[in-house]
């Protein structure tokens, strides 16, 4: 399915209809120099019952069965497939590495335009103007007999977006604590559980890589999901918080104004954008 590695070319086909519009108005807001009214992308931000985790239509059902295929096909091929990193051992790494798919330029175009500003909307205390630039893209399977579970852990990434990819399987639940650097003992804190057999295929979980995690055993089928970790430039994570007000703390304009494309990065951050950071966007702070 050589779409799926031109994902920007292709997101009628498999970005959700409502995210792809309502994210398409925040931009168009944007670069007119704004106010960008966000309210149309956090009603597509669902309560998980868990703090800190959102959930959300990100594919369609069209993108998960084709890249359930192109999976299949490429462990068909012979070909060795890296294991996607060093907890799971079955699944696929997609960015364009030696034993991955490949898939670096549609994992650029979804962390950029999608995982990067909705990251910044959701946690705009733990993820900057610059805490997301970069990607790491892989999908996980879980079936018994395999990898059926996963310990506890923190992602090595600022945001991680997570997405259920096919449904008819029973088990394995997330389950989360707290947030490093967060919260005074993330470890020891309460356990709350997100349960993907409620998600349809490409329903996704949005949250903070320092939330700590863990997957339940699984215990019928398979549960496969696609994961995208984002995180700053040469793969730093960024743990301090933002104090309110601290140069590099993002607001709507500067999310969705594509800020990148135009070159106007070091000029956001040290205010010298030729009035935006000092205009209008000041008064949305």
């Amino acid at each position: 399915h050589p779409g799926l590695y031109d994902l920007a070319a292709n997101e009628a086909d498999y970005i959700d209809p409502s995210l792809r519009a309502a994210v398409a108005a925040a931009e168009a807001a944007a670069m007119a120099g704004g106010p960008v009214d966000e309210a149309p992308l956090r009603s597509l931000l669902k309560p998980t019952g868990v703090a800190g985790v959102w959930r959300l239509q990100l594919f369609t059902p069209r993108f998960c069965a084709e890249l359930r295929e192109e999976l299949d096909h490429a462990a068909a091929s012979g070909v060795p497939i890296r294991r996607p990193n060093g907890m799971n051992r079955f699944g696929a790494i997609l960015e364009a590495v030696p034993g991955g798919l490949g898939m670096e330029g549609a994992m650029r175009h979804l962390a950029h335009r999608y995982g990067r500003p909705l990251s910044q909307m959701a946690f705009p205390s733990s993820v900057g103007l610059r805490d997301a630039d970069e990607h790491y893209g892989f999908v996980v399977r879980y079936r018994p007999g395999e990898d059926e579970s996963l310990a506890e852990h923190a992602d090595a990434s600022v945001a991680t977006i997570n997405v259920n990819l096919f449904d008819g399987f029973r088990g394995g639940r997330l389950t989360f604590k707290g947030t490093r650097f967060v919260d005074a003992d993330p470890r020891n804190a309460p356990a709350a559980a997100v349960d993907f057999e409620d998600f349809a295929p490409g329903e996704a979980l949005l949250h903070l890589g320092g939330h700590y995690h863990a997957a339940e055993p699984i215990q019928q089928g398979e549960r496969t999901n696609m994961v995208l970790w984002l995180m700053g430039e040469h793969g730093v994570v960024r743990v301090a918080p933002y104090e309110r007000g601290e140069r590099g703390r993002t607001t709507p304009l500067r999310r969705w104004g594509g800020a990148e494309a135009s070159g106007r990065w070091e000029a956001l951050l040290r205010g010298e954008d030729g009035g935006v950071a000092g205009g209008r966007e000041r008064d949305e702070l």
